[in-house]
C-alpha cells in the first residue's frame, strides 16, 4: 500500500517538473522589440563616399566630358557629325535610361548657304587709294574722307558694308595711341543705337605695310538682327588709315577671310 502512495507521489513531481519546463521554453515580444520596429530612421548617407556630389554642372563651357561617369578608361571618340552620333557605353551601363546632354542633344541649326565671291578693283580717288573688293558692290564717295562700300544682295538681312576712312594727324601714332584710337571708335560706334553691342580685346596685326591695332564686335540692331565686324588702324606717313568691315554674324568668318583680308593685302597708295 506504502508502495502505490510513494509511486503516486513521484509521478505527481514528474508531471509538475515537466510543465514548468515548458513554460520556460515558452517566448513573447518585449516591449524594447515593439520599441524597435517604431525606431527614428537614420540620416540618409553618401551613396557616392566621402567625396561630395557636384549639385550643378556647366554643360556649354565645353569642360564636361560625359566619360568621366563610366569608369575613366574610355578613349574619348571624336566623330565629324557630333550632334547625332551616340556616346560609347560600356557593357555594364547597357540598357540604361539615356540622358539629353547638351550640347550634344541639342537641335543642329540650320547651316547657312555658302558665299562665293568674284573680285574687282575700285579706286577711291580722293582718299589715294586703290582695292580689291566683292564685285558689284555699291561705292559711295559723298564723305570726304571716307570711302564706303555695300552688298546690294536683297536676300541678307543686313547688308554687308566695307569702309576705308582717311585722317591726316600731326605724328605717327605709337601702340598705345593706336589702341585709343581702336577703342574710340568702338565706342562711337557701340552708341549708335544698338540693343546688345560686345567686344574683343585689341590685338596686333600689320596693315599699310606697318603695324597696327584692331579689334572685333558683334551686336545685335533695334530689329534684332544680328551682325559682327572688325576695326582695323594703322599709322602711316602721318596719316591713319581705318578700315571697318561689317556683315551677318552668321558669316563672321567668311567675310574677314574673303572680304577683310582682300583688301588688306591688296591696299595700295596712289597719287590724288
Amino acid at each position: 500500500m506504502w508502495k502505490k502512495r510513494i509511486l503516486c507521489l513521484v509521478l505527481v513531481v514528474c508531471a509538475a517538473l515537466a510543465m514548468t519546463a515548458c513554460k520556460q521554453k515558452e517566448t513573447f515580444p518585449t516591449t524594447p522589440q515593439q520599441d524597435q520596429l517604431t525606431a527614428e530612421p537614420q540620416s540618409e548617407q553618401n551613396i557616392f563616399g566621402d567625396t561630395p556630389v557636384p549639385t550643378e554642372i556647366n554643360w556649354d563651357d565645353g569642360s564636361y566630358n560625359p566619360a568621366q561617369e563610366e569608369g575613366g578608361d574610355q578613349e574619348e571618340v571624336v566623330d565629324t557629325n557630333e550632334a547625332t552620333a551616340a556616346p560609347t557605353m560600356k557593357s555594364e551601363y547597357a540598357g540604361a535610361t539615356p540622358v539629353l546632354i547638351d550640347p550634344i542633344d541639342k537641335p543642329t541649326p540650320t547651316p547657312l548657304p555658302p558665299l562665293t565671291f568674284t573680285y574687282e578693283k575700285y579706286e577711291a580717288k580722293a582718299l589715294g587709294l586703290t582695292f580689291e573688293a566683292p564685285s558689284g558692290w555699291l561705292a559711295d564717295d559723298s564723305q570726304p574722307d571716307t570711302y564706303t562700300l555695300t552688298n546690294p544682295n536683297p536676300g541678307m538681312d543686313y547688308a554687308a558694308q566695307l569702309s576705308i576712312r582717311v585722317v591726316p594727324v600731326n605724328k605717327n601714332y605709337n601702340k598705345n595711341e593706336l589702341i585709343k584710337e581702336v577703342k574710340g571708335t568702338l565706342d562711337t560706334l557701340a552708341s549708335e543705337g544698338f540693343k546688345k553691342f560686345e567686344r574683343s580685346n585689341t590685338a596686333g596685326r600689320k596693315f599699310m605695310n606697318t603695324d597696327a591695332i584692331y579689334a572685333n564686335y558683334t551686336a545685335t540692331t533695334k530689329e534684332n538682327v544680328k551682325i559682327s565686324g572688325r576695326i582695323i588702324i594703322a599709322c602711316a606717313n602721318k596719316t591713319l588709315y581705318i578700315l571697318h568691315v561689317s556683315c551677318p554674324q552668321g558669316y563672321t568668318k567668311t567675310y574677314v577671310d574673303n572680304v577683310y583680308d582682300k583688301f588688306r593685302h591688296t591696299v595700295k597708295t596712289i597719287s590724288k
